[in-house]
């Protein structure tokens, strides 16, 4: 099983980054299945109406069997 994570990155007003924080978009049976969600996360699906701009990172995690 993976998990599918949105990262974001937080910075002050001064651009600086002071943090991050992360929410689980989505788990897939595979990694191909998980990839395939992370290189095209506004097609459709939980997260289709976000505005997403830079400082948003996606990463595929293994989240056990």
């Amino acid at each position: 099983m993976y998990t599918l994570l949105m990262v974001i990155g937080i910075v002050s007003s001064s651009g600086l980054p002071v943090g991050a924080t992360s929410q689980i978009v989505g788990k897939f049976g595979n990694l191909d299945d998980c990839k395939r969600a992370a290189d095209q996360p506004v097609t459709g699906g939980t997260i289709s109406d976000m505005n997403l701009s830079r400082g948003i990172y996606w990463y595929c995690v293994y989240s056990g069997s």
